[in-house]
């Protein structure tokens, strides 16, 4: 059979805009492209262009319930700005996990951490995402290489990224906006 090149690209579009949330401790230069899902097309093209970027907060101290117009990569040693739920925003974190590995289990690859917090997330944010993602992507936040693995880091946070920019909270609605 067939596969028809639209959905092809769909899937593949799709498969861009779920990793775009994934983070990562890979350094990266200020001046290096706009990460994955990050539109690379005229300012007017990105609907997050001009939305603050809110007070810096630790990685490891985000909580439930905070909003963030953060994109691209996160490194553990890295703060996050957060906004008020109330304003305009990209994402939102549902959960903070910490993955169950042993402090000296074999570090697992990039993959396999992205795995564990497929795992370790999905029962949360499956009932808040339902049907409509795509409109609503899983976002995991897990910035653990070799490194921050060796050194016992299993902190990771679940979230939900918006296509466009939303107000409010889904945690604090039941998933119901």
């Amino acid at each position: 059979m067939r596969r028809s090149p639209t959905l092809l690209l769909a899937t593949a579009a799709l498969g861009v805009l779920a990793l775009a949330g994934c983070a990562t401790t890979e350094d990266k230069p200020a001046d290096s492209a706009p990460a994955a899902g990050q539109p690379s097309g005229p300012p007017s093209a990105d609907p997050f262009k001009d939305l603050p970027q809110g007070t810096p907060v630790a990685f490891k101290d985000l909580k439930a319930g905070m909003c963030s117009n953060h994109r691209g990569d996160v490194r553990s040693d890295q703060a996050v700005g957060t906004v008020d739920c109330a304003t305009p925003h990209f994402f939102e974190v549902v959960s903070q996990v910490a993955l169950p590995d042993a402090e000296g289990a074999e570090f697992p690859g990039d993959r396999g951490v992205m795995d564990r917090m497929r795992t370790a997330c999905e029962p949360k944010l499956a009932p808040m995402i339902g049907s409509r993602r795509g409109a609503l992507i899983s976002l995991y936040l897990a910035p653990m290489d070799k490194k921050s693995w060796d050194a016992g880091n299993r902190l990771g946070h679940c979230g939900i990224a918006y296509a466009a920019p939303s107000t409010g909270t889904l945690a604090e609605s039941g998933g119901q906006r």
